[in-house]
């Protein structure tokens, strides 16, 4: 048998090399990722409505297009003009791994989301309830002392419940530098003993760690998120909330029109920054959007990519949803 595979090699020992190379190109990840303008997702069957009121237009996520750092992909985006390198180093915090990054995305999805059917039925003046709300790690720092991981829930310390991020700071502020609080957390759906070491984090006491609030919300009528594998990040929080308060409203914002944007949200509706404008723009207009919609600190950027490249679609600057939802009407 290692004879004939011997034979067999020495035969075509060059195919194999050729093999084991195109393997290595096109499948080892450099620590880069490439960016380039994406498109537009239609949130007509992504944000499920019970009941919804029928709408002429439609809401769009606006996304950027990206791709893993292999050898290739990072030799392609030399040349061609919307492939954009980008160092892992630039989106780091520390020394954190590539997959931790998208791991905290994938929370900070959940979080926009939840926050937008709040800041939808608030707006609207529609009953809901937050029945609970997970303390969600996202990310541990280099001088933390703790076996805590990014995506543990956090439900209490020292057997002190945790029941939101209001209650963390309290209960740490009770302990001294060097003390070690024990930590229940929900990982992976079990209950797992952590640990952490109280430091001192600007003027604080403090465990090393950022946390996010993913908020479990019952809404009348009822609301459910399609996610898909690929998707993460913050920046679908706008659009949810807009075509979620369309949904449960009379008025059709939309007015027969492809209405693009982006933007995080908070429960309270206030719209924060983003990045990537000039590759969401970008895939707006070449998706055949009428409007684009940006956070505020990123509005000027927009307006001056248009005048640049002579866009033909109309920009609406976004502080707050009650703001937009008047821009729009």
């Amino acid at each position: 048998m290692i004879k004939k595979f011997k034979d067999e090699f020495k035969t075509n020992y060059k195919l194999y090399l050729t093999l084991i190379a195109l393997l290595i190109i096109f499948s080892i990840r450099l620590d880069y990722f490439i960016y380039s303008p994406g498109g537009l997702i239609e949130l007509t069957d992504r944000t499920i409505v019970d009941s919804s009121y029928k709408q002429e237009g439609s809401f769009n996520m606006t996304y950027v297009t990206s791709r893993y750092g292999t050898i290739v992909n990072v030799l392609l985006s030399y040349i061609i003009p919307d492939w954009d390198l980008e160092s892992v180093d630039d989106m780091r915090i520390e020394n954190e791994d590539a997959k931790d990054i998208e791991l905290r995305d994938k929370i900070y999805l959940k979080e926009t989301s939840y926050n937008a059917v709040i800041a939808a039925f608030r707006e609207a003046n529609l009953p809901y309830s937050i029945d609970s709300v997970d303390v969600v790690v996202t990310y541990v720092f280099n001088d933390s002392h703790t076996n805590l991981k990014v995506n543990d829930i956090i439900k209490s310390i020292n057997d002190d419940e945790v029941n939101d991020f209001d209650d963390i700071y309290p209960i740490i502020a009770k302990y001294k530098v060097g003390d070690r609080v024990n930590i229940k957390v929900l990982r992976n759906d079990k209950e797992v003993d952590c640990y952490a070491d109280i430091i001192e984090l600007n003027d604080r006491m403090a465990i090393g760690i950022t946390l996010a609030e993913i908020k479990n919300v019952t809404t009348n009528p009822n609301v459910e998120f399609v996610f898909k594998k690929n998707e993460s990040g913050s920046s679908r929080g706008l659009m949810c909330a807009l075509d979620i308060y369309n949904k449960i409203t009379e008025f059709d914002l939309t007015k027969g029109r492809v209405i693009s944007g982006t933007g995080s949200i908070d429960e309270n509706g206030i719209v924060g920054d983003i990045d990537g404008v000039k590759y969401k723009l970008k895939g707006a207009v070449k998706n055949g959007a009428d409007v684009f919609i940006v956070p505020t600190n990123n509005y000027e950027e927009a307006i001056k990519l248009k005048k640049e490249n002579n866009y033909d679609i109309e920009i609406i600057e976004a502080d707050n949803l009650h703001n937009v939802i008047e821009k729009l009407k």
